[in-house]
């Protein structure tokens, strides 16, 4: 759990609790008491197997489904309160400036120019017509699509990568303090990877959090600063990207074809050999440089 102090934390989840098929013969508990806290304009990365419960973890966090039990707190750096217990009687406070970008979110346009599209949330939420497109063509910039350009055309001619990015930038355009990203790489070409990252730069310096829930490790453990790993509905173990060869679920180590256990695995050989320094993050980029220069 990491040691984020309330004030500054922008979410909090503490004892978060999910149930599904409640009450009935299917009953599944997919969440069981996960802690959880980020900081603003904290890089973190949330991985683990399939069936974990990363999704609805993140779906929680940005307050589109309610925990079974436990608290999630959002602090003064994201201007939202905490949400009560279930049952409790409290009125249910609103969500947090969170925003989550789905996976293939470029199935989700809907307006007839890219423009329109992204300009559509800000002004949902109340914001004024020009408020919503000065928006807009902001977030169209953070991604590295000329609004001017890409603005007027209709979303169903972008290219895989321009369509991924004008749905980020459709998120952005909210203002949030902490953009969730769920499995952002998939499907994208090296050259979709490359922007991508330039995104999350972008983000970095702009101070906005990132959470990348992936099963892209190399991406998490190259893009993020501390990494969490879900398993059977707990955080199992969290820490900075270079630990996880030593941190890693006795489960990654057992079973090679689980989700980043080869390269686990072959970090953790390479250190007791003293081929790999301890600060080096297990990635492929990262192992072969160290390796390669002794």
């Amino acid at each position: 759990m990491s040691g984020t102090s309330v004030s500054s934390a922008l979410v909090r989840m503490r004892g978060v609790r999910w149930i599904a098929d409640d009450g009935m013969r299917t009953r599944r508990e997919i969440l069981s008491g996960v802690d959880l806290s980020i900081e603003s304009g904290e890089r973190v990365g949330l991985v683990g197997r399939s069936g974990a419960g990363k999704t609805t973890l993140v779906t929680i966090l940005a307050g589109l489904l309610e925990p079974s039990a436990g608290t999630v707190t959002w602090g003064a750096a994201a201007g939202g309160t905490g949400r009560p217990e279930p049952g409790s009687g409290a009125a249910r406070q609103p969500p947090p400036a969170v925003g989550l970008v789905f996976q293939d979110p470029e199935r989700g346009f809907f307006e007839e120019s890219v423009l329109e599209d992204v300009a559509f949330g800000p002004s949902n939420a109340g914001f004024s017509d020009k408020e919503a497109r000065t928006r807009a063509r902001e977030a169209l910039r953070t991604v590295g699509l000329e609004p001017d350009t890409f603005g007027p055309r209709a979303p169903e001619t972008l290219s895989g990568g321009e369509a991924r990015r004008a749905a980020i930038a459709g998120v952005l355009a909210f203002g949030p303090s902490l953009l969730v990203f769920d499995e952002p790489s998939s499907g994208l070409d090296a050259e979709g990877r490359d922007r991508l990252r330039e995104i999350l730069a972008s983000l970095h310096e702009r101070g906005i959090a990132t959470l990348l829930v992936s099963h892209d490790l190399p991406l998490v453990l190259e893009e993020c600063d501390r990494v969490l790993v879900l398993e059977q509905g707990r955080v199992a173990w969290e820490g900075p990207p270079a630990g996880l060869a030593e941190g890693a679920p006795r489960s990654w180590r057992e079973d090679m074809a689980a989700h980043g256990g080869e390269l686990v695995a072959l970090a953790a050989a390479l250190r007791a050999r003293g081929l790999l320094a301890e600060d080096v993050p297990p990635t492929p980029a990262a192992m072969a440089e160290a390796v390669m220069r002794g």
